[in-house]
């Protein structure tokens, strides 16, 4: 496995209901615990930062698993501006529909972020590319293999 951990980073605004962006960041991680803090807005409205982490393995594997097959060659095909110099890859799903029970990558600002760890040696940005390059490639034969 190249990815030591993913670590999964959402928002609910004084807007929006807790329960369901817990709900929701929940479906998206597969995680059983979520961290909450407060925050504040730039206007002083009340925001509810929540987390939740991956490690195992399997886990990984499973959140890979269920993107759908186009946003997975999304990521290959974007993996070099997804990968920073301390060899963590980044990508964005759709919050909303993360809700609904969909995982899909996402745009804009209404979503969950989702930072992992790349294990490569020696650690390097190109390493790490490297690394997930073969990972996602890797997830897209297994899928044609399965039919």
């Amino acid at each position: 496995m190249d990815i030591a951990s993913l670590s999964f980073r959402t928002f609910a605004h004084a807007t929006e209901d807790d329960e369901r962006v817990e709900q929701a960041l929940r479906f998206a991680s597969g995680a059983d615990d979520v961290e909450r803090s407060r925050s504040e807005g730039y206007h002083g409205n009340p925001i509810t930062v929540m987390e939740a982490k991956i490690t195992r393995s399997r886990e990984i594997r499973d959140f890979f698993a269920s993107l759908d097959t186009n946003d997975v060659r999304k990521l290959l095909d974007t993996l070099e501006l997804r990968v920073d110099e301390e060899s963590m890859f980044f990508l964005r799903l759709d919050k909303q529909e993360a809700y609904q029970g969909r995982i899909v990558l996402g745009r804009g600002d209404d979503v969950i972020s989702v930072r992992g760890k790349v294990k490569s040696y020696p650690q390097s940005r190109e390493n790490a590319i490297n690394a997930m390059r073969d990972f996602l490639s890797n997830e897209l034969e297994r899928r044609s293999r399965k039919g």
